[in-house]
């Protein structure tokens, strides 16, 4: 007996689509399982000639269907509908047990207005009530659940989306080469936090033909496509996620191979080889190199095989892929080049070899070939402040004062004297070498520059604070909204809100211990702040101001709060886990929250400080010291993490490094508490 599919027509991108259209996307259909065959869908007791009377009608209503895509037939597209659900109404009233006849009733239903979804759902229940294997009908409640589902289009409404995927599981069933069915899976799997269902769905799908139709599919997901070659780079990602390195590398390297310029597959296998052991990085090595050959130019590729290498201790291999790469792009893209250099830097600066990286970095000035006394274009001035903050970090790390203020020097000299690339360097090199003297006179100096400066303001009023001098800060602070609100400020209006003020403000209580004036002031701003971003903000400041006011209760109700609404809130989740830590409570619900925060903002110094607290308190002094190396690396100014690290090395029997690094974070400490507690395990002989 035939039959007859019709796919839903979705305000999105549905058509009409006849049998051979709709089944498999291979030429052939895939034939039902014997165990799952149609029972057949018919009364016995309904005369052959009623019969062949329903599917006539069925054909007549699909005729009508037809002709609404003919341009000649536009204008009478209201009759043409009326006449289709005529003839498909007809159809089963002659047989009531004709389930296409229900599939093609919802379809149309849905397409007419008034777009009666219920209605819908009720015909195309009925349709595989009466045959549990009517594609059709299942592919209607698949696709109308998908678009009720809200994927891809705001937060997911679950109850439809597991409707979506047990329709979507029956169109596998139907036709186990759906690329469809198992690319709808695979997102839902990956929405509903089930990445091995996930992963399982896309190895489906990749086995799968591309469906010439592909309209309804890009209509939820946007430029997507349901070709094999997508499935493997969302394949790449779920086996990243799920920490399936080796098979990861293998999907990765045959997607770049595909497609050298996939900056998507390249990101995903630069994540994996990071995380891959080194067997498994190089067996990368081979596809990036036939990559490259058919790309040479692409900085992204050459970074990733130079990585594999220096990841096998291959450190001059790696550095001679990066110098040649640099060399070659030099005159043809200049930039490119740049890039390339500078990660040579950074490779040498990663295994200590200082001396090498600052050279490298020196180097990428030649390919911008600045010619002195000529104005210095935008593009170029953006590189230049990155091989500067470069040189600056990397001498600060060498511990060679002289040499960073040769360079801020020279960055002056190259921007001009009214340019603040400087001077917000300058201040901060002051800061971090406790020259707070020095530091007031810079930023002060920096403000005649640029008068409307909030950051400047805040900045002053920072160094005051760690100066002993928090109500001067906070006098200036407030002397700005003051100036603002009476329209005195001028030409010199500076740009802030008092809700930021008063964030800062409480700030600057925070950090000298004035913990009842830091709630206060939190307060205000809280009540000042509109909208859920600017309260959860307000909240996690107050959270602060509490804890050092001694409320610790107080303090994690309030970060509890946000993380209510907001569960990926990385600083309630790093505040949150940083005082539990500090009470020696929940320690392992501390590092977990902790952990999260890094998922979400990775390379924080202040989140990576906490996480190797987090582990110094459960006693892993390895990982302890590895998170705080690099937060001080990201933050040398931080009198908590040198503090921190300090009291690893003390826990690893390095003696002489913990000293180290207490007699710097003494030097940066501002607090008294903190100061006394450092002096303590310094042997109460050090002095700031």
């Amino acid at each position: 007996m035939t039959r007859l599919f019709i796919a839903l027509a979705l305000v999105l991108v549905f058509s009409f689509v006849s049998v051979s259209a709709q089944t498999a996307p291979s030429a052939t259909p895939t034939p039902v399982k014997p165990e799952a065959k149609s029972t057949p869908n018919f009364n016995a007791s309904i005369p052959r000639e009623r019969r062949e009377e329903a599917y006539a009608k069925l054909f007549e209503g699909q005729r009508y269907i037809w002709s609404l895509s003919d341009p000649r037939s536009r204008g009478s597209v209201a009759l043409g509908t009326k006449l289709a659900k005529e003839s498909f109404l007809k159809a089963i009233e002659l047989d009531p047990t004709l389930a296409e006849g229900y599939t093609a009733l919802a379809e149309l239903t849905y397409k007419s207005p008034p777009n009666d979804v219920n209605e819908v759902i009720r015909l195309a229940k009925k349709a595989v009530s009466l045959d549990k294997n009517n594609f059709g009908g299942h592919l209607v409640l698949a696709r109308l659940y998908t678009h009720l589902s809200r994927l891809n289009r705001g937060t997911l409404d679950k109850p439809n989306a597991e409707l979506a995927v047990s329709e979507w599981k029956e169109i596998a069933r139907l036709d186990p080469r759906n690329a469809e069915a198992y690319a709808f899976l695979s997102e839902f799997y990956e929405e509903l936090d089930q990445p091995a269902e996930r992963i399982s769905a896309l190895k489906k799908w990749l086995s799968s033909a591309t469906p010439l139709d592909q309209n309804f599919y890009r209509g939820i997901m946007g430029q997507a496509d349901l070709s094999p070659e997508a499935a493997l780079v969302k394949l790449g990602d779920a086996l990243v996620k799920t920490g399936e390195y080796r098979e990861a590398v293998e999907i990765l390297s045959r997607a770049i191979g595909d497609n050298p310029n996939d900056d998507v597959a390249i990101e995903l296998l630069s994540r994996a080889i990071e995380s891959a052991d080194p067997k498994t990085a190089a067996s990368a090595e081979e596809a990036l190199q036939q990559a490259i050959f058919a790309n040479p130019d692409n900085v992204a590729l050459i970074t990733l095989l130079a990585e594999v290498r220096a990841g096998n201790g291959q450190i001059d291999e790696a550095a001679k892929i990066f110098s040649e790469a640099a060399a070659r792009l030099s005159e043809s893209n200049k930039f490119s080049a740049i890039n390339l250099q500078l990660s040579l830097g950074d490779l040498y600066l990663s295994n200590d070899r200082i001396n090498d990286a600052i050279v490298a970095y020196n180097h990428a000035f030649t390919f911008l070939k600045i010619e002195n006394n000529k104005p210095v274009t935008d593009l170029d001035r953006q590189f230049s402040e990155v091989i500067f903050e470069k040189l600056i970090q990397t001498y600060k790390q060498a511990d060679r004062p002289a040499d960073v203020k040769k360079t801020i020097d020279r960055a002056s000299l190259l921007f001009g004297s009214d340019d603040l690339f400087a001077d917000k360097n300058l201040i901060d090199f002051y800061r971090e070498n406790g020259q707070r003297t020095e530091a007031l006179q810079a930023v002060r100096a920096a403000r005649l520059k640029a008068p409307q400066s909030y950051d400047l303001y805040r900045q002053e009023a920072e160094i005051l604070t760690e100066s002993g001098k928090v109500d001067q800060g906070v006098a200036l602070l407030r002397d700005i909204s003051k100036q603002n609100a009476a329209g005195t400020a001028g030409g010199n209006l500076v740009a802030v809100d008092d809700f930021t003020n008063q964030l800062v403000i409480s700030s600057l209580y925070s950090q000298a211990n004035r913990g009842r004036d830091a709630v206060i002031s939190a307060s205000a701003a809280l009540a000042m702040a509109k909208g859920v971003e600017r309260q959860q903000i307000a909240k996690v400041t107050l959270a602060t101001a509490l804890q050092m006011s001694g409320d610790h209760a107080g303090a994690e109700r309030e970060l509890r709060e946000v993380l209510e609404i907001s569960p990926n809130n990385p600083f309630a989740l790093n505040n949150l886990g940083y005082f539990l830590l500090e009470r020696d409570e929940k320690l392992e619900e501390a590092l977990a929250l902790i952990q999260k925060a890094l998922e979400v903002s990775p390379g924080n110094p202040s989140f990576l400080d906490s996480l190797g607290w987090a582990y110094f308190k459960l006693k892993n002094y390895p990982e302890a010291e590895k998170h705080l190396k690099a937060a001080a690396k990201l933050d040398p100014a931080s009198a908590t993490i040198l503090e921190h690290l300090g009291d690893v090395y003390q826990k690893l029997g390095k003696t002489d490094a913990a000293k180290q690094n207490w007699q710097r974070a003494l030097k940066l400490s501002t607090d008294t508490v903190e100061t006394a507690r450092i002096k303590t395990k310094l042997g109460g002989k050090a002095t700031k």
